[in-house]
């Protein structure tokens, strides 16, 4: 029972600020958002993305072996060079119209930079727990809700080819996996109330971050308030 109340207490803290219902989110799934916007999104992605090898390590430094097998598992997932999952993010930004040599030659906007920021810091500087917490519940258990919003409009209003949303569909899937185990090994590791209190604090302002995240693209690509 305890541990069922911390897994739906992570749950809870997460869905208060779930990307899912952000405004820019309900403009994409009844597929009224622009195609620079949608760009946008897959060029800000692909900066977070591409610097979480960095907290994913720091988790690993103090951290059970099971959690440090779980974290590079994910890792060797998102780097396979073989099916690189930062080639499909710049796969939609193509689709789009996004000049793929500017998106990778760029650092993303503030707003971006200051979620990599925070996932980073945490991880770095607190137990292991709070960065998984942080990256894997606060961000990444969010996918599955939140792709599974839009890839309607994906498939039937905008009309993609399914290989260009590839990141939508595939991360609607797995990230199920990724992110039920990160929810089994705090459940199963952290017994404290202090130490679940942390995992619920991190998992909560993580989730307000990726919003935060989520305002600056809305704003910069969607809205014209520019940014930088």
């Amino acid at each position: 029972m305890a541990a069922r109340s911390f897994h739906k207490q992570l749950e809870d803290a997460v869905l208060e600020r779930h990307c899912a219902n952000h405004p820019m989110t309900e403009k994409w799934a009844k597929g009224e958002l622009s195609n620079r916007c949608m760009m946008g999104w897959a060029a800000e992605q692909y900066h977070w993305v591409s610097k979480m090898n960095a907290p994913t390590f720091y988790i690993c430094k103090d951290a059970p072996d099971d959690v440090i097998h779980a974290e590079l598992d994910n890792f060797h997932e998102e780097t396979d060079p073989d099916h690189s999952h930062y080639e499909i993010m710049l796969k939609f930004a193509k689709a789009n119209g996004g000049n793929l040599a500017k998106i990778i030659q760029g650092e993303g906007l503030p707003t971006t930079r200051s979620w990599v920021r925070f996932l980073i810091d945490i991880a770095r500087d607190n137990p292991w727990y709070c960065g998984m917490a942080a990256l894997r519940i606060g961000t990444e258990s969010q996918s599955p809700m939140l792709y599974s919003k839009m890839l309607p409009a994906l498939r039937e209003i905008y009309k993609f080819k399914e290989d260009d949303i590839e990141h939508f569909w595939l991360h609607s899937e797995v990230d199920i996996e990724h992110g039920g185990r990160a929810f089994d090994l705090l459940v199963k590791h952290c017994k404290s109330s202090e130490q679940k209190e942390m995992c619920i604090h991190f998992a909560r302002e993580s989730a307000k971050m990726r919003w935060l995240h989520f305002d600056g693209i809305f704003l910069h690509y969607e809205m014209g308030y520019s940014l930088q």
